[in-house]
């Protein structure tokens, strides 16, 4: 594909993403949720085929760049994808749709070699107008990273600006990053530093009270089977790209439960 021509599918695509609220909310249908796939085309092309054919609609949970070997293909496919598909495919940003993280795991030097400056700058755009989280059935809530503290409702998402290339406003920066433990109570420091926590069993059963929620879903960490739990189960981890040596999953959702975990070999 040449320049020009990903250059004219973002300039379609971002409007969309721009009048988009960051909580996408959807309460009819069922659902196959995606995890990281971090340039791993052969995954999302069998995410979006699995979906066309059990008539399902699709939530990408973020992290479509770095690392992987078909990162300009998979976000390019994602796109198309999502003028053809329109609600019924939601696109989330997760920490890898920042320009930092471009800069350090690849995504920035392979567009400006492949490509140039102002496409990156193109796509650097259209990521910061990707929603924040998804809530399904008024009762399950998915997003990249998971709770941040200081967030009370989930409607309160909604405030969050969009167009930060780099995230500042401090929920949307822990909304990406942050990562479950059981081992605390509340939020303690992450070991992945700038700014992002731990968020522990009392803070998540406080926030899923409080709100109405059955299910909590996210991405963000590798798990050796695709898929993990935690929080009685409450808490569900799905991870998507096969070049962390491990098989890609996906989950599917009817009518607020997880009807199968779903292999992407």
């Amino acid at each position: 594909m040449y320049e020009a021509e990903i250059k004219r599918l973002i300039e379609s695509v971002e409007p969309l993403l721009e009048e988009a609220p960051q909580l996408i909310l959807h309460n009819i249908g069922e659902f196959l949720i995606v995890g990281d796939t971090h340039g791993d085309l052969e995954t999302t092309l069998r995410a979006l085929k699995y979906a066309e054919k059990e008539g399902l609609k699709l939530v990408f949970l973020g992290d479509y760049v770095d690392r992987g070997p078909k990162q300009v293909e998979n976000i390019v496919t994602l796109l198309e994808s999502k003028l053809s598909w329109g609600e019924n495919l939601t696109l989330l940003r997760g920490n890898h749709e920042t320009v930092e993280m471009n800069r350090w795991y690849g995504f920035m030097d392979l567009v400006y070699s492949r490509f140039s400056v102002n496409l990156y700058d193109s796509f650097a755009e259209l990521f910061s107008k990707l929603p924040y989280a998804s809530l399904l059935y008024k009762s399950i809530l998915t997003l990249h990273g998971g709770l941040a503290e200081g967030l009370e409702k989930v409607e309160d998402i909604n405030i969050i600006p969009k167009g930060e290339l780099d995230p500042r406003n401090v929920i949307a920066l822990q909304i990406i990053w942050n990562d479950p433990s059981e081992d605390i109570e509340w939020f303690a420091p992450s070991w992945r530093g700038g700014g992002s926590k731990l968020y522990g069993w009392r803070a998540f059963n406080q926030f899923m009270e409080k709100n109405n929620l059955k299910f909590l879903i996210r991405a963000h960490e590798p798990q050796h089977e695709g898929y993990g739990e935690l929080f009685n189960g409450r808490l569900k981890t799905v991870f998507s790209c096969r070049f962390y040596g491990i098989e890609p999953k996906a989950i599917r959702l009817v009518d607020t439960d997880v009807k199968e975990i779903v292999s992407l070999e």
